[in-house]
């Protein structure tokens, strides 16, 4: 009888390496200790919805396009984390003072662009920042941080102008413009007057039909775009003011 149970343990063969059981048992304790790591963690559900909300409902963010490349494009030149705080802090305040229907607050591969109808930036053939655009622009100039450069464009619709002062819709976006580059270079840690562009480009880079009053209140507008830093820009920045 004894021999016989010497026959069959000599004939029995390991089905698998010892190695492998010692592996097993490692990767069996693994990933029993990464189930508990996920069990205890606890996701802050209310900053989540804010901060997705932000990019869900907001009008003038998920109807551009271009929206998921800006922010892959602001990866490699600034903390996107800070970046995307800036922009829910901007974002934020046009809301509270009830301009959010006439002011875009965007995120762009280039940074935070702001784009202001023009009624409530300025009132017919004026080139005097009116108080709602003005306020605006002070909550953003104090948030903004870390900008290489602040670029403005003023925009018309197709219908001419003359008058004494603004012969044509070139001369009177560029004024507007270069009205919203004054205001801003008059802020408190405001950059050095070279940091700031202000260009007008009249009438010719519309973003809706000039054939209609709802089109020609789009094409209306004021931008201004708070450019983050790129360590492939050339260093001069060339005029402060210019026309196109």
């Amino acid at each position: 009888m004894s021999d016989s149970l010497s026959l069959l343990a000599d004939d029995e063969e390991p089905t698998s390496p010892f190695w492998m059981a010692t592996f097993s048992d490692m990767m069996t304790l693994l990933l029993t200790f990464f189930v508990m790591l996920v069990a205890m963690s606890t996701v802050e559900v209310k900053k989540f919805e804010e901060a997705l909300s932000y990019f869900t409902g907001r009008r003038g963010v998920m109807e551009q396009e271009g929206m998921m490349p800006g922010i892959m494009g602001v990866a490699g030149r600034q903390d996107v984390r800070e970046l995307a705080e800036q922009f829910e802090q901007i974002a934020r305040a046009v809301q509270e003072q009830g301009l959010g229907n006439a002011v875009d607050v965007d995120l762009t591969e280039e940074g935070v662009r702001l784009t202001f109808v023009d009624s409530v930036a300025f009132a017919p053939a004026s080139v005097v920042l009116d108080e709602p655009a003005r306020g605006v622009l002070r909550t953003v100039a104090e948030m903004a941080t870390g900008v290489a450069t602040v670029e403005v464009e003023g925009h018309t619709d197709d219908r001419p102008i003359s008058t004494v002062a603004y012969p044509s819709n070139w001369e009177l976006s560029a004024a507007r413009a270069a009205a919203v580059v004054r205001f801003l270079t008059a802020q408190p840690g405001a950059l050095s007057p070279d940091h700031y562009v202000a260009s007008g480009h009249g009438e010719h880079r519309p973003r809706a039909a000039n054939d209609t009053p709802a089109g020609r209140a789009r094409n209306r507008r004021i931008t201004v775009l708070f450019r983050t830093p790129d360590p492939d820009a050339m260093p001069s920045m060339g005029p402060s003011t210019y026309v196109r």
